[in-house]
């Protein structure tokens, strides 16, 4: 278990430093939130929205562990449920996920591929106080290697807590990776 306290600043680049597929889509929703919570005409009914995942970008941790480039696609569409809550909260809740990751090097000496797809649901709450709730459970991937193992992996549960001053709460539970060193040798 782990607890952090940061600002809200921090938290936001921890995220998309660790989980980019569900960074992109947080920040496809933070676009189209206050349009969808206008939208709810009353709590409790949902409204579904289809948000298309697609980034590429360079694991700077990676690359210089493994010591060649290393980059990330990430493909697929996410659909969220977004729905008022009696007390005004909104609720978003990724109920279907369909992103594959593909991490790949520029380096014409490592021409393979790493290809994973995360999976479980992910729900945000945005309190009327301005606080924030979010929950991942499930994984954003992971990857064995026949004869080793598991070599990578962010597997389990998480809890972010962010009050209405942007301080921030964190609770891991399971197995996560902190770099994609893992995959150097397949690629």
């Amino acid at each position: 278990m782990k607890n952090q306290h940061n600002t809200v600043h921090s938290w936001r680049r921890w995220l998309f430093i660790a989980f980019p597929p569900l960074a992109a889509v947080m920040f496809a929703l933070a676009l189209t939130l206050p349009a969808l919570a206008a939208a709810s005409a009353s709590p409790g009914q949902p409204t579904f929205v289809t948000n298309t995942v697609e980034d590429t970008f360079q694991l700077l941790g990676t690359t210089a562990i493994c010591g060649f480039p290393v980059f990330e696609h990430d493909s697929g569409t996410v659909i969220t449920m977004v729905t008022t809550l009696p007390d005004g909260s909104v609720k978003s809740h990724d109920i279907v996920v369909k992103i594959t990751v593909t991490f790949f090097s520029t380096d014409p000496a490592h021409i393979g591929t790493v290809t994973t797809r995360p999976s479980g649901p992910f729900i945000e709450i945005d309190h009327p106080d301005g606080s924030v709730t979010m929950m991942g459970i499930g994984q954003d991937g992971h990857v064995t290697i026949p004869g080793q193992g598991l070599v990578w992996a962010d597997i389990g549960i998480e809890k972010i807590e962010i009050d209405a001053s942007g301080n921030v709460t964190e609770v891991q539970h399971g197995i996560f990776y902190p770099d994609h060193s893992g995959i150097c040798p397949l690629l």
